[in-house]
């Protein structure tokens, strides 16, 4: 990790602590203390959403706390204990679990009682959004545009070493439109656009976040629904930290609109975090259970949240897009598709 990630973790490390300490609740700890089971298995054993189950595991297992042997077929993927899990089982010699409980029973009511939620999301799917206000992460955004617009500061702010790594690792000198898909306040093009002066830009995302963009020179932003039918995309175009709020399904849906939008032989940066199962990363752990607590776990592949290379590989194919290079950057990752 680097500094910038390092910081992040420390200021939301605590959704590691709920989410560890919802699944000793659940009894997960305990039942991989003698033996491996599937994901499926587990979450039958524990009576929990094995979607939300196996995303949970994966955004977990970059802590140590569980060792996982992936399959093709998500919930099929083997769970194991570590060395470091087996003190959160309650017949480990060396348990840590009166501690968990002590700290339990020394919380607050109001704390305790907001913990029933992340339970709930293991049990049912549903994200904290669902359960808490009866809505979806971006439903609710667009209910309460105050926060909405503090949403939009807050990625900005995420994004500014993203964006640098960006600018410094790519030359777009050779594109005469660029068109980033839901950039929020469109931080990256208008970056591109201030670099190079021949590029005409575009920006797509929903009328209110629109409406919140100061007007630059060259770059036209447009209010939109990703989910439906876009305008043109005259040129390559961008995603940045989108797909990974989507299961695959709600995903192809938005990358086949993209696709209709482009014309052939046109390249998609796509830049998100890509997972690698043989590396513990706290900051993509994190990135992982944070899509889980925003937008719960639905679809048949897990859910939202960071995706592998080969999983990438296997979305695009499904789409008017074709995988052709993974590229790490200090900040982010890079998968670069081509229009088919």
């Amino acid at each position: 990790m680097i500094p910038y990630q390092q910081a992040f973790c420390l200021l939301d490390y605590r959704i590691v602590s709920h989410f560890t300490e919802t699944c000793i609740d659940l009894g997960v700890f305990d039942r991989l203390a003698n033996q491996s089971l599937s994901v499926l298995e587990l979450a039958e054993q524990t009576g929990t959403h094995e979607r939300a189950l196996h995303r949970c595991l994966r955004g977990l297992a970059h802590f140590d706390l569980f060792a996982l042997e992936p399959h093709p077929r998500p919930f099929l993927t083997k769970v194991s204990l570590t060395e470091v899990s087996k003190h959160l089982v309650l017949t480990s010699k060396l348990s840590l679990r009166p501690w968990h409980d002590f700290c339990q029973l020394a919380q607050s009511k109001k704390h305790q009682q907001r913990r029933t939620l992340w339970t709930e999301l293991l049990r049912t799917g549903k994200s904290i959004y669902q359960l808490g206000r009866d809505r979806l992460f971006y439903d609710y955004l667009r209910e309460h545009q105050a926060i909405a617009a503090a949403f939009d500061r807050a990625m900005e702010s995420l994004s500014q070493i993203e964006i640098r790594d960006i600018l410094q690792s790519f030359d777009f000198s050779a594109s005469t439109h660029l068109t980033e898909i839901a950039g929020g306040n469109g931080a990256l093009i208008r970056g591109i656009l201030e670099q190079y002066e021949s590029i005409w830009g575009r920006l797509f995302d929903v009328p209110d976040t629109i409406a919140r963009i100061k007007p630059l020179l060259r770059l036209e932003a447009i209010g939109v629904d990703i989910h439906a039918p876009l305008p043109n995309i005259p040129g390559d175009g961008i995603l940045k930290r989108i797909l990974h709020s989507y299961a695959d399904e709600r995903a192809r849906i938005v990358l086949n609109n993209i696709g209709r939008a482009m014309n052939s032989g046109n390249k998609l940066y796509i830049f998100e975090l890509v997972e690698d199962y043989t590396i513990r990363n706290p900051y993509i752990g994190i990135k992982n259970l944070q899509m889980l607590l925003v937008h719960g776990a639905p679809g048949e592949h897990g859910g939202p949240g960071e995706r592998t290379r080969d999983e990438f590989a296997a979305l695009l194919a499904t789409t008017d897009f074709e995988l052709i290079e993974v590229r790490s950057l200090p900040s982010i990752d890079a998968a670069i598709a081509v229009r088919r």
